[in-house]
């Protein structure tokens, strides 16, 4: 089986357009880009590739419903610091209804009724909680008996916002986890406390959003068969594909109940891979 190695082209893709093309569209204001769904539709098609459209252009939308404040810029958006200094300053619920999203949402419905194939992010436990809290706050709150508790209420915060991507017309749904690897964790803390959680929560989103298949990050599919923890199942669609891209939407329209598949990257859509890995437990 190919070892997954996420390469510099994989990693450093820009999740919107450059300046230069941002402008040609009329787009020349953070402002613009992620909060006029107008320009959210435009910036989305013009990053286009395999026949997907990418969603969010970041990973702090559901940050920002906890109460993170992202940083926006035409690059994307960033949490610069963290919005709580301890646990118990966490909010109990995650707020779908501010302008940024309001803007996400109205720009999904103008995709979805367009019939246009949407790829949404949905990130992992430790990154949202990354965006939350200092890191040594997390990690040190993770391995104390509470830790569980903070990882279901951190599940139900993922599910909430899935849910609601879903609804909003996500063809499929794009979950990573980039600070909770296996070689960055260490094995012990990832198969202990990381994974049991991971596991679950991946089951929760295919329970809680049936028909939609889960494309797992190569970095994360990884560290599962690393672990032990998934095996691989190739799949090609009966009339051959040229591109990565091409051969998920073969595989969303050939499995209706949905699916989890992986072991690639989603910023190599136009790459010439005609099949998919299923990723099975």
């Amino acid at each position: 089986m190919e070892r997954f190695v996420c390469t510099s082209a994989m990693a450093n893709r820009h999740s919107t357009p450059a300046p230069e093309r941002l402008a040609a569209l009329g787009i020349t204001t953070p402002e613009q880009l992620h909060r006029d769904p107008g320009a959210i539709v435009a910036a989305a098609r013009e990053l286009a590739e395999g026949g997907w459209v990418t969603l969010p252009f970041c990973n702090t939308l559901c940050g920002e419903g906890l109460g993170a404040h992202p940083s926006l810029s035409l690059e994307g958006a960033r949490v610069r610091e963290p919005a709580y200094k301890k646990v118990e300053e966490l909010p109990e619920t995650l707020n779908l209804d501010f302008p940024r999203m309001k803007a996400m949402q109205d720009a999904m419905d103008v995709l979805h009724s367009e019939h246009v194939p949407v790829s949404y992010e949905v990130e992992g436990h430790f990154t949202l909680l990354n965006a939350l809290l200092p890191m040594g706050r997390m990690f040190a709150a993770l391995r104390k008996p509470a830790g569980a508790e903070l990882m279901e209420r951190t599940e139900t915060w993922i599910r909430q916002y899935a849910r609601m991507a879903v609804e909003y017309g996500a063809t499929m749904l794009s979950f990573s986890d980039p600070v909770a690897t296996v070689d960055i964790l260490g094995e012990e803390f990832f198969t202990g406390t990381y994974l049991p959680a991971c596991l679950r929560l991946i089951s929760h989103l295919r329970e809680d959003n049936p028909g939609v298949v889960i494309h797992l990050c190569g970095k994360m599919t990884q560290s599962l068969l690393d672990t032990g923890s998934a095996r691989l199942e190739r799949w090609e669609p009966d009339t051959p594909v040229e591109t990565y891209g091409q051969a998920l939407m073969a595989y969303c329209r050939s499995h209706p109940e949905g699916g989890i598949v992986g072991h690639f990257c989603l910023n190599l859509l136009a790459a010439k891979r005609g099949w998919v890995y299923e990723v099975k437990w």
